[in-house]
């Protein structure tokens, strides 16, 4: 009786220690869990902040923004990034850019480059960009950024173009951030619509 009585205390201590062990890996897998789904949550967010602002962006091609200058070459003595009309000022604003090709987020590259197809190339680049107002998005100053890239479209009699929109959208958290990169060509030289030819999400 007395033996078993000295066995009892210390299989009830190494209980308790297991159970107490067994809560404590049961409470690590629900922070672990809850972790994954802020940052999916968050994830989610930057992609939805990123598909929000291509229509800002064709708003700012066609000229529905506020900011009629992005619009208007100017004369010789201008230095400010526009949306050209014609192949004259398409050639206009790549001199005005040289020796870079975006600035204000209007972009004239020379030719595709493969660097801009990675989601890297266009996180180094927000200087050049243009930033979202907080008073276009709901998540603040300083979370999306956007790049209009201006190309003459090929086999065509008028000065067509074709845009290549690129959105960086960042998260709350450091590692949510979503590259957007999406191909828009206008109906005709000077119609308000338009026709998206392909869209996806940039990786490295």
């Amino acid at each position: 009786m007395k033996r078993s009585r000295g066995f009892a205390l210390p299989t009830l201590m190494v209980m308790l220690a297991l159970a107490s062990l067994a809560a404590l890996l049961a409470l690590r897998h629900l922070w672990v869990n809850e972790q994954l789904l802020n940052a999916e949550t968050d994830q989610l967010r930057t992609l939805h902040k990123a598909h929000a602002a291509l229509p800002l962006a064709v708003a700012d091609i066609i000229g529905a923004s506020n900011n009629n200058m992005r619009h208007i070459a100017g004369d010789l003595t201008q230095t400010h990034a526009f949306f050209p009309s014609s192949m004259t000022e398409y050639n206009t604003l790549r001199q005005r850019l040289l020796p870079n090709t975006c600035n204000a987020g209007i972009c004239a590259p020379n030719a595709l480059q493969p660097s801009a197809a990675k989601a890297s190339y266009w996180k180094t680049q927000t200087a050049t960009a243009l930033a979202i107002p907080a008073t276009q998005t709901p998540y603040g100053d300083n979370t999306a950024w956007y790049w209009v890239e201006i190309f003459p479209q090929a086999n065509s009699s008028q000065d067509n173009f074709i845009y290549r929109i690129t959105v960086l959208a960042n998260g709350v958290m450091p590692s949510s951030t979503t590259v957007l990169q999406a191909v828009w060509a206008r109906t005709s030289v000077t119609s308000p619509t338009g026709q998206w030819h392909s869209w996806h999400v940039l990786h490295d």
